[in-house]
């Protein structure tokens, strides 16, 4: 005798197989489908957000907060995106390679160029920011290089005292924070006053003798970002300074700065007035120096627009400079920014460039070799 529930459910099982198994299809459609979507807006929105980094940053305040993170921070999403893509819509994982390639060898300005050979006329030099930095490393690496030129920010009497123990027959200038070390005879050398940032020179001018020509040394050092950041980069920091224009009374101001926008705007006026010493300059020169500025943005190009940048034309790899000592895992455990530059003006080309080697400085310091420019 045959029980009638076996006999239903072999009726209902192949209906409830049928039932699953289309669900399940469904699902990987709506995931598939679900995944090109998250896949076109990451790209598009990574792309978006490094073309404005790179030319408007310190204008669109909301997203200059990101110039001074680390830019693997834009690929976390593929943490998540990659994985679902390699199990459910592997060529997906394409785009995430062009995104991954675009950041580091376009956005991050990855650069590969062979330095010529060194003429009677080059001439070698190192800017270095010594504050809470590797003293003994920086000097080890002056000894080995033996540049012509030493331009020093945050520099106080001890390395100004050990390097001329270390290099005999050096010039030497000094302007507060400002160190000059040369070959080549010192004629003259001041603060650059004004412009001020936070009620204290940004730069000084030293002008050196070179072959009977007169060549005119900047050495810069732009205020840290690092109090604002400290401020802005928490939530209600951030949320206060989104209350700057809309809430009367109720922006987030610090005591030195006020708002974090007003900061930016305090930063750029900053910016052009000192690019206005470059473009006002006469002599030829060179300018080194930490900016506290990374290689994108608009107060870059402000620079960049007026000289040109010693590591974008004769540099080697990533550049990276800040800071020297650090656990970052996003930032593979390395430094992440350029602050530290050298600029050609008029008179001079950059034909090589690089940081300093070893990770214990907070700032690296860079070493560039310029070329006079053929006169016309």
């Amino acid at each position: 005798m045959t029980d009638p529930n076996s006999e239903m459910s072999a009726v209902a099982d192949p209906v409830v197989f049928k039932i699953t198994a289309a669900s399940v299809q469904r699902v990987l459609q709506f995931l598939r489908r679900s995944l090109g979507w998250l896949t076109a807006a990451y790209v598009g929105g990574a792309f978006v957000a490094m073309i404005a980094l790179e030319w408007w940053a310190e204008r669109l305040w909301g997203i200059s907060l990101l110039l001074f993170a680390p830019p693997q921070i834009i690929l976390l999403p593929l943490l998540v995106l990659t994985p679902l893509s390699l199990l459910f819509r592997p060529r997906l994982c394409l785009w995430h390679l062009v995104v991954v390639q675009v950041l580091a060898f376009g956005y991050m300005n990855f650069r590969w160029s062979s330095p010529p050979a060194r003429t009677a006329q080059t001439i070698t030099a190192v800017t270095f920011n010594a504050g809470q930095s590797s003293a003994s490393q920086f000097t080890d690496f002056i000894v080995v290089e033996k540049p012509d030129v030493i331009v020093l920010q945050d520099a106080g009497t001890t390395i100004g005292t050990a390097l001329r123990a270390k290099l005999p027959g050096y010039h030497f200038a000094a302007h507060g924070e400002f160190t000059f070390l040369s070959r080549f005879p010192i004629q003259k050398s001041a603060m650059v006053d004004p412009p001020r940032g936070e009620g204290r020179p940004v730069a000084a001018r030293c002008e050196l003798l070179v072959q009977d020509r007169t060549l005119v040394f900047y050495s810069v050092h732009l205020p840290t970002p690092r109090r604002v950041l400290e401020h802005s980069l928490g939530i209600r920091g951030f949320l206060r300074g989104l209350l700057r224009d809309t809430v009367p009374g109720r922006a987030h101001r610090d005591p030195l700065y006020g708002s974090y926008g007003e900061w930016l705007e305090k930063r750029i006026e900053l910016a052009r007035a000192l690019r206005k010493v470059f473009a006002d300059e006469q002599q030829p020169f060179i300018v080194g120096g930490d900016f506290n500025m990374a290689d994108h943005g608009y107060i870059y190009h402000l620079f960049a627009g007026e000289m040109r940048d010693a590591f974008k034309a004769s540099g080697r790899g990533w550049g990276l400079t800040f800071p020297g000592n650090t656990r970052n895992p996003v930032a593979g455990f390395g430094p992440w920014l350029r602050l530290d530059y050298f600029f050609a003006g008029r008179g001079w080309r950059a034909v090589e460039c690089r940081p300093e080697p070893g990770r214990k400085s907070q700032h690296k310091a860079v070493l560039a070799r310029f070329d006079p420019m053929p006169e016309k």
